[in-house]
């Protein structure tokens, strides 16, 4: 185990750390208990970091930065917040302020656990369930949402208890049995401040006589479902006879001239540093800095009906605990963390993330035509994969490393839909009827991908290259030629996406010697739909980098997400944002900028998302766009049916004997 001294100021707390700060903080305030919302690595300025990272890369020495940790917590039962920062280095409180009563600290396991109990058993909701005529064989659940946002008042942290019946099974699908009433409950009391009724037909109307009507539900596990398991199913093993052809050392990881180091913080979940390719500077730091989910059904309560998952909730805290064979095939590294809970006690967050070498079809490929030479290799890529539940969903984030210098950002949401009661009979045209009294809303997820680029250094520009037709003239007297045409973002500012239009990270003082033009890497993402609720309401007031694709500013220490460090609640008067950042038009031509990519998911539910969704996909790659000379994949070793051991269909031995576990999966020992 690494001893305080020699531990990497990026590592990820251990569980004697947490232990650390919060005794720390307590021994400040003896006669009082604390409420531990946050407990987390502080990462050092990035101009200490940046001389200690390439010293590290490039073997030489510079002393290591202080390692830090930074916490959040209240005074139990009260509304004061207070935000503190620890030594780990010197056993020692570095600072305590007070935060302003208008900020609010996010959701935790233990309060959410608290409050799912307090609602069900308070005696309101007992009497609104007696009127409601529910039966006794199901049982309600309670899905606590945060309360968000309607209006300039500030209110104590609240919290929108949306509520649903099931069997008394663990895989029952709740959320077929939605009810036609919620409560709202005050965080610190534990008290239902009202119980609102829900509107169940067309419009806003309301029915305060509702009683439940039994249907059949709709199932998802399959202990429940009614339909058998398919039978034709055969197995697929990925198999590495030789082993995986990756390192590990600690949480720096070295595969196919990559280099990186991996960490996870509660909020953001995994986190990739000081990214090379080759032993070129990449990128400083890649994290998921925000995802927010507005609902779009504008009836009362409903049009606040909506979460920051990263900073309401935290994509750390809600990190799965990974399944050998199912949520990762093949020969799997997983990576174990620490988070802390209420108490300022260390929690397990085991194979939060794991690691595996994929086969992603064709790398490159030629024949050529007058000799029959083929040449071609295969793409394996490098695959760190984590998944978090919150509530209703589930999302897949994954980092796919490829051989040819490329890194792609790969989202999968899942899960169930967040549904709604509805009359027999009724329709409305903000969802989707998915069974009999059940109505999905439409909905966004608009997620926050922040860049910290180094291309080939710390002195780095955005720019918008489109490919433009040229008139027809002497120039192009045929009308066939076309040219690109660049926009250089000099200062801080959004950008929208357009046909054709590539967004570049470049450096200006790096040519390639082959094109004559800045080295660079390009961001190719889908072109989406941005947020679709209106610039003033609230969900766009408190998410205003919902509302571009792409963003940049200048990098500042601790500007680290989208939609501010405190979203529970949040106004945006009280709010540091990114749209406040790039309001500052801070220069951002050749100097350290940051690249904020927003990534927008429009789902209208399908039938077909119900009663559990398949996984819709979203890809983000950056690539390199003149920061080579050639294709830097050419050095792949040709691919032969020797190395990667395939077999015909016909082969009569196709059957080989698989020991271990049942899925043939192995774990990886290091």
């Amino acid at each position: 185990m690494a001893t305080l001294a020699s531990r990497h100021p990026l590592d990820p707390l251990t569980a004697d750390e947490i232990i650390q700060v919060s005794s720390l903080l307590k021994a400040k305030s003896p006669d009082t208990s604390l409420h531990f919302k946050i407990i987390t690595i502080l990462e050092p300025p990035k101009a200490q970091l940046r001389p200690f990272l390439i010293a590290e890369r490039n073997g030489g020495t510079q002393p290591r930065p202080p390692r830090k940790a930074s916490s959040l917590y209240y005074h139990l039962g009260t509304a004061d917040l207070f935000l503190a920062e620890v030594n780990l280095d010197t056993n020692s409180v570095d600072s305590i302020k007070k935060l302003a009563p208008e900020l609010h600290g996010q959701n935790d396991i233990d309060e959410s656990m608290a409050l799912r109990d307090a609602c069900v058993t308070h005696p309101k909701v007992l009497a609104e369930l007696k009127k409601f005529q529910l039966p006794d064989h199901l049982e309600v659940v309670c899905d606590p949402w945060p309360y968000g946002r309607d209006s300039e008042k500030r209110l104590p942290r609240y919290v929108q208890c949306y509520l649903f019946a099931r069997a008394k099974h663990p895989g029952s699908n709740h959320y077929d049995t939605p009810l036609p009433f919620s409560p709202v409950l005050d965080i610190i009391t534990k008290d239902v401040v009202e119980i609102i009724r829900l509107p169940t037909g067309s419009g806003p109307e309301l029915n305060h006589d509702s009683v439940f009507q039994p249907h059949e539900t709709k199932e998802y596990h399959h202990e429940l479902q009614k339909q058998p398991d398919r039978t034709d199913l055969k197995p697929l093993i990925v198999h590495q006879p030789e082993g995986v052809s990756f390192t590990i050392d600690g949480y720096l990881i070295k595969w196919q001239k990559w280099r990186f180091r991996l960490g996870f913080t509660w909020r953001e979940g995994m986190v990739l540093h000081d990214v090379t390719y080759d032993c070129r500077e990449l990128f400083h730091r890649l994290s998921l800095s925000e995802m927010f989910v507005p609902y779009g059904d504008p009836r009362y309560p409903y049009s606040r009906k909506s979460v920051f998952d990263v900073g309401d909730i935290g994509a750390g805290v809600a990190a799965n605990n990974l399944a050998l064979g199912c949520d990762c095939l093949g020969v799997i590294k997983y990576f174990s963390f620490v988070i802390s809970n209420s108490q300022g006690k260390p929690v397990d967050k085991s194979n939060a993330i794991c690691m595996h070498e994929i086969d992603d079809g064709i790398g490159w490929k030629h024949t050529n035509s007058r000799t029959g030479a083929v040449s071609i290799v295969r793409s394996r890529v490098l695959v760190l994969q984590t998944i978090i539940t919150v509530g209703n969903y589930e999302y897949v984030f994954m980092w796919h490393f490829d051989q040819a210098a490329g890194l792609h950002y790969k989202i999968q949401a899942t899960g169930i839909l967040s549904t709604a009661p509805i009359d027999s009979g009724a329709t409305v045209p903000w969802g989707t009827n998915v069974n009999e009294g059940v109505m999905a809303p439409f909905h966004q997820h608009v997620f926050s991908l922040r860049i910290d680029p180094t291309i080939d250094g710390d002195k780095n520009s955005f720019i918008e290259e489109d490919s433009v037709a040229m008139p027809m003239d002497e120039k192009n007297p045929f009308g066939v030629g076309y040219v690109t045409e660049t926009n250089l973002l000099s200062h801080s500012t959004p950008s929208d996406s357009a046909p054709n239009r590539v967004h570049k990270i470049i450096n200006s003082s790096s040519i390639n010697k082959s094109s004559g033009k800045p080295v660079a890497y390009a961001i190719h993402s889908p072109t989406k739909q941005m947020l679709l609720a209106h610039p003033n309401s609230w969900h766009g007031k408190r998410a205003k980098y919902a509302f571009h694709p792409f963003w940049v500013t200048a990098h500042r220490d601790g500007e680290l997400y989208a939609a501010g460090d405190y979203t529970y609640q949040s106004h945006p008067d009280n709010t540091s944002d990114l749209g406040a950042w790039a309001d500052r038009k801070d220069k951002t031509e050749d100097t350290d900028i940051v690249v904020w990519h927003s990534i927008s998911l429009t789902h209208n539910p399908r039938t077909e998302d119900y009663p559990v969704m398949p996984c819709d996909t979203m890809t983000v790659s950056l690539k390199p766009s003149g920061f080579f000379d050639q294709n830097p994949a050419l050095d792949v070793p040709q691919s032969t049916q020797k190395s990667n051991g395939s077999r015909l269909v016909e082969d009569t031995a196709l059957t080989v004997a698989v020991g271990g576990q049942s899925c043939g999966m192995r774990e990886l020992k290091l």
